[in-house]
This record gives structure tokens, sequence and C-alpha cells, in this order.
């Protein structure tokens, strides 16, 4: 019966939208609340007309006020949580602008530069082509933005799919670290992949554990000063294989470093080193690991270097 008056009061309708359970959304929780202070009414006029004591109706009193304190706690929380959910929002349309924007400004300079070229017919072969791989370049960035959009709004829908199979930890390691070579290079960042005794084959989504592995190294190298070095280690400790990736960078704040996997945050000290990013690498990763059986975690020393690390099921 309760249920019915809930749906037509259409709250769950409500609270769906604002993405949280019944107990998380604040409509609900008025209706629980208004409830509560009805019957707090009765229940201390029944006890207050039944007995004389006046110790047992303020008793009464007392236990109904800790029940309406509870449920208020838990409505500030829920609107915290919306206000956060708001805040959200409108970081993610102030940075997905930015990381649109730029690409797409740079593919319209070269298209440009092409039509210009198409009625001189003046440019060679040569400059065409590099013209072309800036809009390929572009066009990539774009596409990497949206499908980590995707990946997110996935893992906020509970719809994170795993696709498991059988491979070599170290060789996907070499693989990304050989892709990423050239990459560290134009920054005179080395890179360096260690194995404690033997690596171990997971049953995991290969897939997805590399793109968490990219977006940690696409990091550490960004982060890292010139002539810097970016070490990779591969261990196994108490049954669990343990990836680890070290740098030299700049480090994360104390006071940033409890959001550091929160969805959209990026430190201000960050932005000083590197303004490109969606602030959804690290949620994504952290998401990806834990539904993978896995821990993740991080240490970071300001202007010394970050510690970032993750451990899977062998």
């Amino acid at each position: 019966m309760a249920g019915r008056f809930v749906e037509s009061l259409n709250l769950k309708k409500t609270c769906a939208e604002y993405r949280v359970g019944l107990w998380q959304c604040p409509q609900f929780l008025f209706l629980v609340m208004g409830a509560i202070i009805i019957l707090a009414i009765l229940v201390t006029y029944i006890v207050a007309s039944r007995y004389e004591e006046p110790e047992i109706a303020a008793l009464a009193v007392l236990v109904l006020t800790a029940i309406l304190f509870a449920i208020g706690n838990l409505i500030v929380r829920a609107f915290e949580q919306v206000a956060l959910s708001s805040r959200s929002k409108s970081e993610f349309i102030s940075i997905m602008s930015h990381q649109l924007r730029s690409p797409l400004s740079a593919v319209k300079w070269q298209v440009d530069f092409l039509l210009a070229d198409a009625q001189k017919r003046t440019q060679d072969a040569a400059s065409v082509q590099k013209y072309l791989q800036t809009v390929y370049d572009q066009n990539e960035r774009m596409i990497r933005s949206v499908n980590d959009l995707l990946e997110v709004n996935r893992i906020e829908d509970d719809d994170l799919v795993l696709r498991p199979s059988v491979f070599s930890i170290l060789e996907t390691t070499n693989k990304i670290a050989g892709e990423y070579k050239s990459f560290a290079a134009a920054s005179n960042v080395n890179i360096e992949v260690s194995v404690a005794g033997l690596a171990p084959t997971l049953y995991a989504d290969e897939e997805r554990i590399r793109h968490v592995m990219e977006h940690l190294l696409d990091n550490a190298i960004r982060y890292s000063p010139k002539g810097g070095k970016v070490s990779i280690n591969i261990s196994v400790e108490g049954g669990k294989l343990v990836w680890k990736i070290t740098d030299q960078g700049a480090g994360i704040p104390p006071k940033d470093q409890k959001r550091i996997f929160e969805k959209f945050f990026r430190s201000d000290h960050a932005l000083r080193y590197q303004t490109e990013g969606s602030g959804v690498g690290l949620f994504i990763a952290k998401s990806i690991i834990k539904k993978s059986g896995g821990e993740v975690g991080f240490a970071s020393s300001l202007d010394q270097g970050s510690m970032f690390w993750f451990t899977l099921p062998i």
C-alpha cells in the first residue's frame, strides 16, 4: 500500500531522475518526516493521556526526537548529493565545452587551409598530408572525449559490462609503453618497466584494463618534468597482481587528495602543468578496477611525484 502511495505521488520517477534511491531522495524523506511528525504527536498524546508519570511521556518524546533527527540528517545528506550533482553538471558543461572547442577549432583551421589550397593549387603533397594528419589527430581526441563520457554514463547507470579473457599483463604493459615511447621522448621522459619475479596471467577485460594503464601512463608523462623518469613495476603480493606506476612530477596537494578519484575533478595545482583533460580518467579507472574485483590507490608528495597502483585477482 505504501508503495502504491509513493507511485501515486510520482516519487519513484522523481528519484530516478535524480539517480538516487528512495532513502536518498529529498521528496521521499520529507514525506517520511511528515509521517513521523504526525505519529510523534499521536504517540505523545496517547502516552500522556494513559500514563500520569511525565517521565514516560518525556522518554517517548526523546525517542521520536532522535528518529526525527536521524531523518533530518538523511535529508541534509540527500540535498548535499543533489547539490553535488548540480555542481558536477556545471563542471561537465564547462570542461567539455573547452575539450571539444579546441579540437573543433583546429579541424576548422586545417580545413580552411586545405580549401584555400584547393583554389590556389600551391601546396605540395607533404603539406596536405600534414594538415590531414592534424585533422585526424584532433578527430581522435574528440572521439576519446565522447567515449569517456559514454563510459561515465555506463558506470553511473551500473551498466558497465566486462568481457574477460586470459592475457599477459607484462605483454600488455610493454605494448602500451612502446606506443607511448614517442610521446614520452617528445617530453624527454624515460619509461622503465620492471617485473618482480614472474609476471602473472590475468582473466579480466583486457581492453578496459589497458584503458586504465594508458590513462595512468599518460598522466605520469604529462606531469613529469623534462628529463624525468616514469617507472612501472609489476609484482605479486598476497596472491594478487600489483601494478604500480611512479613519476617525478607535480604531485597532488594534500587538500585535493581525497577528491582525486571524483568525477570531473581536476586539481588547481595540476592545471598549472597541463590544461588538457576532462577530469574523468581516474574516476573511470577506479570504477573499472573495482568492477574487476581489484583495488586502486595512490601516494603523492607535492612537487615530488606520485605513485598510483591497482591490484587484480590472478
